[in-house]
């Protein structure tokens, strides 16, 4: 049998033998390029598929998840180009919703992971109108910039 020390996969380094399974399989302790210490056996680490600790699989799954999604830069494609409001929203326009505390429309949007305000507004018009305006500058450059408006 291969002795794997010091032999890397993925983003782990095996760095010693520590048992066998009942089935005879070698299990081996690996240190993560993150600094987790992880044990895998053989087979795993031999397997085409992605070799890491627990913290970082869980890391890549989310991120191709994401990447599934169609995010690109902390924003998800799909979502810009198509606005309509979620149940949820009660305004009728996405990113425009009533501040109770303040008594007043407010406008925000998500874009690269974080939410942005365009500030509060007593008019629902005025609102929406600075939802837009932010749309077209953040958006609509966005998604030129990238070759994204396919």
């Amino acid at each position: 049998m291969e002795n794997l020390i010091g032999k890397r996969f993925e983003k782990l380094v095996v760095v010693e033998q520590v048992k066998s399974t009942a089935s005879g399989q070698r299990q081996w302790l690996c240190r993560c390029d993150c600094g987790a210490i992880t044990y895998k056996a053989t087979d795993t680490l031999n397997n085409d598929e992605y070799s890491s600790c627990q913290k970082c699989a869980g890391k890549y799954a989310a991120a191709k998840a994401r990447e599934g999604a169609g995010f690109f830069e902390g924003t998800q494609i799909s979502k810009i180009k198509d606005m309509s409001p979620t149940a949820a929203n009660t305004s009728g326009v996405q990113g425009v919703y009533f501040d109770k505390r303040q008594n007043k429309w407010r406008a925000r949007l998500r874009f690269k992971g974080k939410i942005m305000s365009f500030g509060s507004f007593s008019r629902f018009e005025d609102a929406v109108f600075a939802r837009k305006m932010a749309e077209k500058e953040y958006f609509g450059t966005f998604l030129e910039e990238n070759d994204l408006n396919r």
